[in-house]
Formats: structure tokens, C-alpha cells, sequence
């Protein structure tokens, strides 16, 4: 059997520690190979050029070119996975929202500020992720992440300030179909695709319920982002919030999100119960009651995003009547998520990520 080749990796960070750190916990994975060390954006833009990585690790603060605009340069002239390493703090989260936005796959945070003497403790989630990005589809990344023009109008104009135009018109009341909720679950890739979709879509007559694999301190940032974009009011779900319509609710990340029905009404229900799945939130948790409470008016939406989550959850919509879309290989970042899905028989439409918004109106004008 043929040794596979190792994932050559670009490290860069502001921190000389970390510099020295990082290369050391991703070389106990035999499977990586660190090629370089970068101080900088101009340091990494170089290198990246030089090297060609297979992977680059990229610090999103950091002097003579910040890991945005390093970010942005790569992204344009040499397209590589990037995994950001970001701080935990309110301005790092948003720069690592806008950091997915603009490509990059995925992003881990530093266990305590800029230079983390303990970055240690994050070493066994820094190599699977490393590995995980390695598998994107980053040549595909001007498609998939900038599917259209519209996309890449959107980033334009939030990272100029200016306001988003040419929304969408609302879809009047009247035209309310037999779908009450919708589900959409996302992971790797998600935050940018949901940035397509939601900028995509007008307001709706009814509400839209969101679970996004995103670690704690980054939901805030997230729906902000997504509200900058969308005629929908989106904002992060508290317990016991009633489900309304032209509202999208994010489930906090540490929290499940479960559908709740009092008096008629739906409301949302944030549990860290069960506690034994591997997200919190989960997909499967979301789905699964809403096909128990939603039955056949649910449709739920499952998009890009590595494992299984959401493929038992959904199969349960379906099973119940409720109408589920998949996201489709070619537009997804990670394929894991809808290929479960697909695969368990959860899914009723297979459709690339420019098309989710259009059956979903049609699933909601029935």
C-alpha cells in the first residue's frame, strides 16, 4: 500500500510563541508537514505564492497586513484552504464572520488572547481541523462561496459600510402555504452559504429556525452579519421565543434548539438536553422536533458541513410529510452533511445553493 502524502501546512501568526508552538502540536500528526512560517499577511501572501500549501493556519490580527486582507489576497491570486485562528473576543469574532465570508473554511479560537501559552489545549481540535479544511473544495471556492455576483455585491458593500441594496419584496401574508416553519442546519461553510441564501430570500410569511456548528462568543456575530444582509429580521434565539413570521431565529451556540408548541403557537426551546450529541446545537434535535411537533408543515433545509448531524433528525421530516431540501455536492463547501442525509433517505430535493431559496418559496406557496 502506497504512503499517502502529507498535508503540507502554512503557519502565520503575530505571536513568535505560537509560531514556534503550533508547527510543534501539528507535527505530532504524521499525516501534516509544516512548509513555512509567516509573521504577517505580507509574509503569508509571499510564502503561499512560493510554497503552494496544501493548508494555511492564519492568524486574523496581525501588523503590516492584517489576516483579512492577507485573506482577501490569497483567496483572489492563489486560492488555498484557510483555517482562521482567531480570538474569542467581540471584535475577533466578527472579523472571523467576515474572514468565513470572504473564503476561508473554517476557524478556530485561541484559549486565552493573542499569544496563548496554553495553546495546547486546543491541539487535538487544531489537527482535525486542519484535516477537514485540507478536504474543501477551495478550488471551487469563487463558485461556491461567490456563487453569483450578487454575492460578492453583498460582501462589497457590508465591508464598505454601505447599505445592502435591492432586497428582495415580502411575500404577502395571503399567499402562505401549508408549511409553518422552516429548518435550515449548517457546518463548515455555513456561515457563507447562509449569507447567499438569507441575502437571497424576501421577508416571509412564516418564521425560519437556524442551527449553525459555531463555538460560543461567535453566534452574536453571526446573526449580526446575517441581519446586515437579509429584509428578515435574524437575531439569536432566547427560551420560550415565539416563532413569528419574517423572523429568523439562530440557536445559540451551547444550546440545542427544540420546537415547542403552546396554545397553537410555536415557540422556541433552547435545552442543553440531550447532552451525549456531538453539537450543541444539533441538527438532529431541531429536526427531529419539528417533525414531531410540525409534522408534514415543516420543511427543513440541510447545507453544507462535515459528519452526520441532522441525517436522522431529517429523515423524521420527511417520514412525517414535511418537505426537506439538501444542498447539492458541487455548491457545498463539505459535502458530509447532505451526503448523510441523502444517503439515510432523508431527502426529498437535492438542489445547488442558488436554487434552496427558490423551493423554499415554492414549498411555502403551496
Amino acid at each position: 500500500m502506497s504512503k499517502q502524502p502529507q498535508i503540507r501546512v502554512l503557519v502565520v501568526d503575530d505571536s513568535a510563541f505560537l509560531r514556534r508552538h503550533i508547527p510543534l502540536i501539528l507535527e505530532k500528526d504524521s499525516a501534516l508537514k509544516v512548509v513555512g512560517i509567516a509573521a504577517n499577511g505580507q509574509e503569508a501572501l509571499k510564502m503561499t505564492k512560493e510554497l503552494r500549501p496544501d493548508v494555511i493556519t492564519l492568524d486574523v490580527i496581525m501588523l503590516v497586513m492584517d489576516g483579512l486582507a492577507a485573506l482577501a489576497r490569497i483567496m483572489k491570486e492563489v486560492p488555498t484552504p484557510v483555517l482562521m485562528v482567531s480570538s474569542a473576543t467581540r471584535e475577533g469574532a466578527q472579523q472571523t464572520i467576515e474572514a468565513l465570508a470572504l473564503g476561508a473554511v473554517d476557524y478556530i479560537t485561541k484559549p486565552s488572547g493573542p499569544v496563548s501559552l496554553d495553546i495546547g489545549l486546543i491541539g487535538k481540535d487544531l489537527i482535525e481541523k486542519v484535516k477537514t479544511v485540507y478536504t474543501a473544495k477551495i478550488k471551487d471556492i469563487s463558485r461556491v462561496n461567490a456563487a453569483s455576483e450578487k454575492f460578492r455585491r453583498i460582501t462589497q458593500e457590508f465591508s464598505q459600510g454601505l447599505p445592502v441594496s435591492s432586497t428582495p419584496d415580502p411575500i404577502p401574508i395571503s399567499k402562505k402555504g401549508k408549511i409553518e416553519l422552516i429548518g435550515l442546519a449548517a457546518s463548515t461553510g455555513g456561515p457563507a452559504a447562509l449569507q447567499i441564501l438569507l441575502g437571497g430570500l424576501p421577508s416571509l410569511p412564516i418564521g425560519m429556525v437556524i442551527v449553525q456548528h459555531i463555538t460560543e462568543g461567535f453566534s452574536q456575530a453571526l446573526a449580526e452579519r446575517l441581519n446586515s444582509l437579509s429584509p428578515m429580521e435574524i437575531k439569536v434565539a432566547a427560551s420560550r421565543e415565539p416563532i413569528l413570521p419574517g423572523v429568523v431565529l439562530l440557536a445559540p451556540a451551547g444550546r440545542h434548539l427544540k420546537i415547542i408548541r403552546v396554545g397553537g403557537k410555536l415557540y422556541a426551546f433552547l435545552d442543553k438536553e440531550p447532552y451525549d450529541t456531538l453539537h450543541r446545537p444539533s441538527a438532529d434535535v431541531l429536526f427531529s422536533s419539528m417533525a414531531e411537533v410540525c409534522g408534514s408543515s415543516s420543511c427543513a433545509v440541510i447545507m453544507t458541513g462535515m459528519g452526520e448531524d441532522g441525517a436522522k433528525g431529517i429523515k423524521e421530516v420527511r417520514d412525517r410529510g414535511g418537505i426537506t431540501i439538501a444542498q447539492d455536492e458541487a455548491t457545498s463547501l463539505i459535502f458530509g452533511m447532505p451526503k448523510s442525509a441523502i444517503d439515510h433517505g432523508g431527502i426529498e430535493i437535492v438542489t445547488p445553493l442558488d436554487g434552496i431559496s427558490k423551493e423554499i418559496l415554492k414549498a411555502i406557496q403551496v
